[in-house]
């Protein structure tokens, strides 16, 4: 099996991407028509004096994502509120005619900063027509110096409160997230399963990934190396016994990642990633600290296997330099720390107009699958393998429609289609949330 086979799309697709050979990156491909207008804060990074990949990038993110053409009257928010029970965190957004949405959050991620929500983007959003979300989102950054709490407790507070208004608009007018944010080009979604294990051995961690690939079908898997952002003697003598065990206990026929989580220096990161080109691996992530942008420059200039970033990345401008470098072979932008959709979009449309490929990354709880499937189903620019954990979630839920929940059969999720995220939490459920304490 070539690695490259893991930039293929799903049959349901689009077409195949083929390779990332360095002509494939290069500057070739038409900028589409571009009517001019910049997001608010875009304007003051300015187009003037760019070099001519960098204009088109930046221009590629500057457009609107929302289709308002699907949002028939206006959706004026009337409040945002943060619920919880038993450590779970939930955002609910409410409009002036009484349409709902909500989206659960990650519990330690939301549970340990949604006041973030009720003392700064509730207060800022309420009483704003939704319609115009994507120019509330930018002017939200610089309203009160917001821009000075950048990082992943602002953007979490954003995406899940994003994800709230999505679905609130969704439910309200009959359609799924995912066609208020792009068009559908596939009807089902492949994974590969992740497993975030390092204390356990190598042997241990194979069986794990074979015991998951026997639940879920998973055609592809992603295991842990090094001992994230550090490195030991014990954790380099796992990674090398790790890495050529999962090979051989999957065979040539599956597709296999794995993710240092920045664990290695320069030389240590190279080693282990010619090492996984020998075995043939899809990817390897991060394999330095994410914002050492020279060392992430210097490894990817040194290994062939592509390079996969961008799960801790809270920036637009830092994407976009990685993606004009050369930097990123596989963007990775989490859709709750970064800051939700909307944000994702841009990076994906940069990535696309560079030719690369747009994976995103989730995490195992707050329904991370998803909504990483109202995304991705709308890329033309990804794999067929998109972050897959499980169904960890203990709340009471079923796909709208079905008694099921959503999780991989056979390797592969279903694109939903019913209004907003398409499940329906039990309403006895949901009647028990109390608002958080600030």
């Amino acid at each position: 099996m070539n690695r490259r086979k893991f930039f293929t799309t799903s049959a349901a697709g689009a077409a195949g991407l083929g390779t990332l050979s360095q002509a494939a990156r290069a500057d070739t491909s038409p900028f589409p028509a571009f009517d001019g207008s910049l997001s608010s804060n875009g304007v003051a990074g300015g187009l003037e004096g760019l070099n001519p990949k960098t204009t088109r990038l930046r221009r590629a993110r500057f457009q609107r994502f929302l289709n308002t053409d699907l949002i028939k009257d206006k959706v004026k928010l009337e409040s945002l509120r943060v619920l919880t029970r038993d450590g779970e965190y939930f955002i609910e957004a409410r409009d002036t005619d009484g349409a709902v949405g909500i989206a659960m959050g990650h519990p330690k991620r939301l549970g340990q900063t949604y006041p973030i929500t009720v003392k700064r983007i509730a207060k800022f959003y309420e009483g704003k027509d939704m319609r115009d979300y994507e120019q509330h989102l930018d002017d939200l950054y610089i309203y009160d110096s917001t821009y000075k709490w950048q990082g992943l407790p602002m953007w979490v507070n954003v995406a899940f409160s994003e994800i709230a208004i999505l679905d609130l608009i969704g439910r309200k007018f009959g359609v799924p997230i995912h066609a208020l944010i792009g068009s559908q080009v596939r009807d089902s979604i492949g994974i590969y399963y992740a497993n975030g294990d390092r204390n356990h051995s190598a042997q241990w961690v194979v069986d794990k990934q074979l015991a998951n690939i026997a639940e879920s079908g998973a055609k592809a898997v992603k295991f842990k190396l090094g001992a994230r952002m550090a490195m030991t003697e014990q954790s380099n003598k796992r990674d090398t016994e790790l890495i050529p065990l999962m090979r051989e206990a999957l065979g040539p026929e599956y597709v296999i990642y794995a993710d240092a989580n920045g664990s290695y220096d320069v030389p240590t990161a190279i080693h282990f990633g010619k090492m996984m080109e020998e075995y043939d691996y899809g990817f390897l992530e991060e394999p330095v600290p994410w914002d050492y942008l020279d060392e992430n420059k210097a490894v990817a200039d040194a290994i062939d296997i592509p390079m996969a970033g961008g799960e801790q990345e809270s920036s637009l401008w830092a994407f976009e330099w990685q993606i004009a470098n050369n930097v990123l072979q596989i963007v990775q932008p989490d859709l709750i720390y970064f800051g939700g959709m909307i944000r994702a979009m841009r990076v994906a449309a940069m990535a696309k107009e560079a030719g690369i490929v747009v994976v995103p990354h989730i995490s195992s709880r707050g329904l991370g699958s998803l909504y990483m499937h109202h995304f991705t189903c709308t890329l033309s620019n990804t794999t067929d393998f998109q972050e897959y954990k499980g169904d960890a979630d203990p709340i009471p839920y079923e796909v709208t429609g079905t008694e099921q929940r959503f999780k991989a059969v056979d390797g592969r999720l279903p694109v939903l289609q019913g209004p907003g995220l398409g499940i329906t939490i039990d309403p006895d459920y949901l009647k028990t949330l109390k608002d958080a304490p600030v």
